[in-house]
């Protein structure tokens, strides 16, 4: 696994290291106690933002495996950053900063990018 390059960001208030495109996947996340399962709306190549419910702990440590239609999962160790929650103040997702990436992830996440035809999602 290796490092995901950095990017430069879009904004000096965004933290992202990465353009955020929309793509739907789903999504497996191991940690040393719990297995989730969920589904992304977007993707970058700094990170992911996972539905679930419950996302795990901010600051755990996880395994995700993102596989998009028949293309083979993408491996990949993430720590979770934050969480969103829903109108009922339930935590119902979580956002996910990559931090090793297998050795073909960049070229699996920029082919899904490219066919998924999606544009860039705008940050403000």
């Amino acid at each position: 696994m290796t490092h995901p390059p950095l990017l430069p960001t879009n904004s000096t208030d965004e933290r992202r290291i990465g353009t955020r495109f929309q793509l739907e996947a789903q999504i497996t996340a191991t940690s040393q106690e719990n297995f989730y399962c969920g589904f992304t709306e977007d993707l970058s190549e700094g990170g992911v933002f996972v539905m679930m419910r419950p996302p795990p702990p901010v600051g755990e440590m996880v395994h995700l495996s993102v596989r998009v239609g028949a293309e083979p999962a993408v491996s990949a160790i993430g720590a979770v950053r934050w969480h969103r929650f829903d109108q009922d103040g339930i935590a119902c997702g979580c956002g996910v900063q990559f931090l090793m990436l297998e050795p073909r992830a960049a070229d699996v996440f920029q082919g899904m990018l490219s066919r998924s035809a999606q544009v860039p999602l705008l940050v403000e």
